[in-house]
């Protein structure tokens, strides 16, 4: 199991403020990226419930007073893989207590239970074995008996070209196949982080994140919003205030690339409209709508108004 050790953060930096800049969050951090609040993205929800955010881990001092003090944010939710996370907590991180999600460990309506101390929920979305596996449940019959050659050749003399045939078929999918695979593949955790945001309220706001707040924490906040009443408009908008040059990074986070094949970053940069648009029409084209979406995923009617409570009113 990886180590995260408790640390200071690496620097102090001057007290959080209110952005000047158009369009900006209200919120501005220096160490903590795309930090903001859903209220931003429409009316119906009301400010300070809940946050979404790029990872903390290296919120400075003056971050971590206006995030656990004046926020008094008491939830996080991790949507990172393990091999994602900093060696060192820093001061926001490591204010929390830590709670794995496990699907063996459901039923996920349990979770999080009620009167829980200030949480980080962990709860990846992004799992490398569910996205080549549905990578290559999209791949033609010559791509999939290509497939099986190259399993039986990488067990036996090289996995060059097994590795090269899928690496591939990411680069080409790009973003919208990413966020294709987690809305397919994902839906435990999809829904245990909604219920975490569920959970929220005035006295205990709640916060998530990923690497860089932008695509796996853009799916929680894309249906979280739905909840609330946002429309698909509100929704694309939100998730597109998320493709400033200074997060123009790639979503794919950890280690696992793999040696001399590596994935085309530039494809999984950004924030661009078509993105999200694509998401959310993949979701309504497979399940009817974003309701019969979340209900495929466990999120009932119950679910989404509990949730929509807790945020707006």
């Amino acid at each position: 199991e990886r180590r995260c050790h408790v640390g200071r953060s690496p620097r102090a930096g001057t007290p959080a403020r209110a952005s000047s800049t158009p369009g900006a969050s209200v919120f501005d951090l220096d160490g903590v990226k795309n930090f903001r609040d859903l209220a931003e993205a429409t009316d119906a929800v009301k400010p300070g419930r809940a946050f979404r955010t790029a990872t903390p881990g290296e919120a400075t001092e003056a971050d971590a007073s206006l995030i656990l003090r004046r926020l008094n944010v008491k939830s996080l939710v991790d949507l990172r893989s393990d091999d994602e996370f900093e060696p060192i907590l820093g001061e926001v991180q490591s204010a929390f207590e830590t709670r794995w999600f496990s699907r063996a460990d459901a039923p996920t309506d349990e979770w999080p239970v009620a009167g829980d101390a200030p949480t980080r929920y962990l709860v990846p979305m992004l799992d490398y074995d569910r996205y080549y596996g549905a990578i290559y449940e999209r791949m033609s019959a010559l791509e999939k008996a290509k497939a099986a050659v190259f399993s039986a050749q990488a067990t036996l003399v090289d996995p060059t070209n097994q590795r090269r045939l899928f690496v591939s078929k990411v680069n080409a999918g790009g973003l919208r196949l990413l966020n294709e695979v987690m809305l397919d593949t994902s839906g435990p955790e999809i829904r245990a982080a909604l219920g975490v945001v569920a959970s929220a309220s005035e006295t205990r706001p709640c916060a998530f994140y990923c690497k860089v707040g932008k695509d796996r924490t853009g799916l929680i906040a894309a249906l979280a919003l739905h909840c609330c009443g946002a429309s698909e408009a509100q929704i694309v908008d939100d998730y597109v205030r998320s493709d400033g040059n200074a997060l123009r990074k790639a979503a794919l986070g950890g280690g696992r690339v793999e040696a001399g094949l590596a994935i085309d970053y530039s494809r999984f940069r950004g924030a661009p409209a078509e993105v999200m648009e694509h998401a959310l029409a993949h979701a309504k084209r497979k399940h009817g709508s974003l309701d019969g979406y979340l209900n495929h995923v466990g999120f009932g009617a119950d679910d989404r108004e509990r949730l929509r409570r807790a945020l707006c009113d």
